[in-house]
């Protein structure tokens, strides 16, 4: 089962981004109200799932910001009828979002995170889990639970340790908030002067630019696909020289530009990025 996530740009208008966050928060709770949803067995008194695979925002589906108050709606009925949490920070741990993990910008603590990629910034392959204690102790859950034929590789787990000295003798918090704040100040300029740019959001270095036709609203996957055209054709200029630009798409249109940069971008980097997208969305809308 599938639960839809607040994605308040296309979502109901009239309500504000945690009016709508509580309307789906009220609509969730509604499946356990009677056994024909196939989530609750009254009579067992006993849920039909045993866990709520969550991203703290959307990866895949467009960089989709949740309402800050959605998430603790979400645990709260959870908890209520015995449902484990479980957070998917694959794509949003390590500080992507200023934080360690995504989710604690929600004040919600999660049953279950499950954690890759950065853990070794795609040198090994390496993945992992953390859950609370009485979950995980050597009691419940004792050595040979569970097996993989590529289980423990040395060298990732070498790398993983490595990344995460790292990450205690920086500051990525106040790093990436301050990086990311300026690139979103960047992306919200470019917006004022492009109708086409819909909507932007972001938080830290995971950002969003959903690109529409000139209501700025209607999806627009054909400026998209020119735009990426334009960039992966290298003939942007920059101080003289021809560069290009490779974008990262997703959303449920196939519309909206993903932007995950290195955490270390610099303030130059940013606005070079914004001087390129600027020049990239021009030439595509005169093209089309």
């Amino acid at each position: 089962m599938f639960l839809p996530f607040p994605y308040h740009f296309r979502g109901p208008k009239g309500l504000s981004k945690e009016e709508y966050g509580e309307q789906l928060v009220r609509e969730f709770a509604r499946l356990f109200e009677t056994e024909y949803y196939g989530v609750w067995d009254p009579k067992a008194g006993e849920c039909e799932y045993a866990a709520l695979y969550v991203e703290p925002l959307q990866g895949t589906g467009g960089y989709v910001l949740p309402p800050r108050n959605y998430f603790a709606g979400i645990k709260k009925v959870l908890e209520q009828h015995g449902m484990l949490m479980v957070v998917d920070e694959i794509q949003m741990g390590f500080y992507r979002t200023g934080k360690l993990w995504g989710i604690e910008h929600f004040g919600v603590k999660p049953d279950v995170i499950v954690f890759g990629k950065a853990l070794t910034n795609g040198l090994n392959p390496l993945s992992g889990l953390w859950a609370r204690e009485e979950l995980i102790n050597p009691k419940q859950f004792p050595p040979g639970s569970t097996h993989s034929t590529f289980n423990a590789n040395p060298l990732g787990t070498a790398v993983g340790l490595e990344t995460m000295r790292m990450l205690a003798e920086t500051d990525y918090e106040a790093m990436v908030s301050a990086s990311g704040a300026h690139f979103l100040a960047g992306l919200r300029d470019l917006q004022q002067r492009h109708p086409e740019i819909g909507d932007v959001d972001g938080l830290g270095l995971a950002l969003r630019a959903e690109i529409c036709e000139a209501d700025g609203f209607t999806p627009s996957k054909k400026l998209v696909d020119r735009m990426v055209d334009i960039g992966l054709a290298g003939d942007l200029d920059h101080n003289g020289k021809k560069i290009g630009l490779v974008l990262d798409i997703g959303g449920y249109y196939k519309n909206v530009i993903t932007f995950a940069p290195s955490l270390h971008i610099s303030s130059e980097e940013i606005d070079l990025a914004m001087s390129l997208l600027d020049q990239l969305l021009t030439r595509a809308k005169r093209s089309l």
